[in-house]
């Protein structure tokens, strides 16, 4: 049976802002100075330990990457909740929906931590669609995007075969994830308009712009 994977930020949420204010706050206190434009986009769809490793130009111990990846989603879940940013991407609730009513099994598979995760499921109420026990998150197990592991992982947990997987992804380093793990088909979320970015990658079967797009109604109808 075909299968849905999503990841999560900037695909089912448009978070990639507070992210970058929580990075700015977390960095601030860390180092004393804020990232630049071209440092934050070596940050979106890798793991909190590969990026801060990267940051701190040395590498740093599980426990380390842990507390500094704690402090900083700390900070995020913060940033959310004080700015009420509780909506998903539009028409992301109908496809929802539109999947489970055709019996399609689907899944996420994200970079975020079990922390946020956890936090997502409560704030979003996603265990009307997901079941948390079977999401792909940050558990320092697997390699991190582009690596194929998580999305494989996330439709071998909802027993689906992973080359028959349609994959939805916001960023480059997610996109060539999935072509990395072979899925069927692979559709881009649009972020800011940058077309022309996701289809550099090669990789795309299409992109849209949020999930009101008609085309997606006519492949899973």
């Amino acid at each position: 049976m075909d299968s849905v994977i999503f990841d999560f930020n900037g695909t089912l949420y448009r978070d990639t802002a507070l992210h970058e204010q929580a990075w700015q706050k977390f960095i601030q206190e860390l180092l004393g100075y804020a990232l630049s434009d071209e440092e934050f986009s070596k940050i979106h769809g890798r793991s909190n330990h590969l990026t801060m490793e990267r940051l701190l130009e040395r590498s740093l111990t599980k426990k380390e990457g842990e507390d500094l990846s704690n402090r900083k989603e700390a900070i995020y879940r913060e940033i959310v909740i004080e700015k009420k940013h509780n909506e998903l991407i539009p028409g992301t609730v109908d496809f929802f929906n539109l999947l489970k009513e055709n019996g399609t099994p689907i899944n996420i598979a994200t970079a975020s931590t079990k922390v946020n995760v956890d936090f997502y499921f409560e704030f979003f109420q996603l265990n009307r669609w997901f079941d948390l026990d079977k999401v792909v998150y940050d558990n320092g197990k697997l390699p991190s995007k582009p690596a194929p592991d998580q999305y494989i992982q996330a439709a071998l947990n909802i027993n689906t075969v992973p080359k028959k997987m349609t994959i939805f992804e916001d960023s480059p380093i997610g996109l060539q994830g999935a072509a990395n793990a072979k899925a069927k088909r692979i559709i881009a979320m649009s972020t800011n308009n940058n077309h022309a970015e996701l289809e550099q990658t090669g990789v795309v079967d299409f992109i849209i712009d949020d999930f009101t797009d008609e085309r997606l109604r006519e492949l899973f109808n």
